[in-house]
């Protein structure tokens, strides 16, 4: 019975790492800017080149208007049904009315919006601690202390011109 125990508590020990090993490895991605023919940039939080996202912003360039994907919501969501997701630097909150749609890898719904690049929540991306997302009770969260940068070149490239 001991080793039995002993031997979930180590399981549990390795499967916790491996979560806190994905989540720390989770970087904002920068994308799009280095083809002057590019017809959309990107900017996404995730582990690189694996499945592992929180979600991404992506726009055409020049065109204002910033598109918002976050991977997974609740399970007490369904796909099809609009949603309002709650995003928050600091003191600073937008709230962006949306769409779930189907992701069925993750087993919960996805949520798309759109946002205008001069939203207020954008410049405070460049300068704040975390970005948290909330959509129907489920909470979501993001470093920006090394994202200033990317989040400034993104918004000048996504801005209205």
């Amino acid at each position: 019975m001991q080793r039995t125990c002993a031997l979930a508590g180590v399981l549990s020990l390795i499967a916790l790492s491996g979560v806190s090993a994905q989540t720390d490895a989770r970087v904002w991605t920068l994308g799009g800017l280095e083809d002057k023919d590019a017809d959309s940039i990107y900017l996404g939080y995730g582990v690189p080149e694996s499945d592992d996202s929180l979600g991404s912003f992506t726009c055409a360039p020049g065109s204002g208007v910033v598109k918002i994907w976050v991977a997974e919501t609740s399970d007490k969501l369904k796909a099809g049904d609009k949603a309002t997701a709650t995003l928050s630097v600091g003191q600073k909150t937008a709230k962006v009315a949306g769409k779930l749609v189907p992701n069925e890898e993750a087993g919960v719904p996805s949520f798309e919006a759109s946002l205008q690049t001069k939203d207020p929540i954008f410049a405070a991306m460049t300068s704040g601690e975390t970005l948290n997302i909330s959509i129907g009770g489920a909470q979501r969260t993001a470093p920006l202390a090394d994202a200033a940068e990317k989040f400034k070149k993104f918004t000048a490239a996504c801005a209205k011109r």
